[in-house]
């Protein structure tokens, strides 16, 4: 199931990035709307993936064993709710710190805690 949602994601990206080309001759009318339209088709593929990883994560703690006993299915809600509260604080706080620091080395910061954390689960 994954594979398939996997192999979705890529031609979304695919038809994003060709329909994002203009013709060399072709004047671009609404420069605004193009950069709208290129954010948002790419913002939302990258929320996609994101949302895919999800149930692996699911299935990673729901596999961890702790004093003997499987995790329950309270447990791993606990622990996806602390995702998204931790998500909701520090979420508030990155956007100062990106403007502060220059959004290409935010990116970079942010890739390099991201691959961390998937490391560590």
């Amino acid at each position: 199931c994954f594979n398939k949602y996997f192999a979705g994601l890529v031609g979304v990206c695919a038809m994003t990035r060709l329909a994002a080309k203009t013709p060399s001759g072709q004047k671009k009318e609404n420069k605004a709307w193009d950069l709208q339209w290129r954010f948002l088709s790419v913002f939302w593929a990258l929320k996609l993936a994101d949302w895919l990883h999800g149930p692996y994560f699911y299935e990673v703690y729901a596999s961890k064993v702790i004093n003997g006993q499987a995790m329950g299915q309270d447990m791993i809600g606990k622990l996806f709710l602390c995702g998204f509260a931790a998500s909701m604080v520090f979420g508030t706080v990155a956007g100062t710190l990106v403007d502060s620091m220059g959004r290409k080395k935010g990116c970079f910061a942010f890739c390099i805690m991201y691959m961390m954390s998937a490391l560590s689960t």
